[in-house]
């Protein structure tokens, strides 16, 4: 193995740890080739956010509906269109809970 073997992937999922029944228990997170990173808000547990001035977009998955949005955006250092990157975010992240829920059989 090489140190080119170690790069890093499109995207990483990231929450916090360690819970202790504060609203980060539920925060979700996708870093974007190691420069953006997207929050992912699941709508049935954090309602009432305002993305005011921030680029965010909505995707479903079997009912849930989710929001994905920049908590910080460098998709123009890296040339590639926010929602563009969004949305491959939303496919990655959906590959996730589709992995996830045939984890809790």
């Amino acid at each position: 193995m090489t140190i080119e073997d170690l790069s890093l992937p499109e995207f990483i999922f990231g929450e916090f740890p360690i819970k202790n029944d504060s609203i980060h228990d539920q925060r979700q997170f996708i870093l974007h080739k190691g420069i953006s990173l997207i929050e992912v808000i699941p709508q049935d547990e954090l309602e009432n956010i305002a993305f005011d001035d921030k680029t965010s977009k909505h995707f479903s998955y079997f009912g849930e509906d989710f929001t994905l949005f920049y908590q910080t955006n460098n998709t123009a250092a890296s040339s590639q269109s926010e929602i563009e990157v969004l949305d491959r975010a939303w496919e990655w992240y959906r590959e996730y809970l589709i992995w996830e829920d045939t984890q809790e059989e």
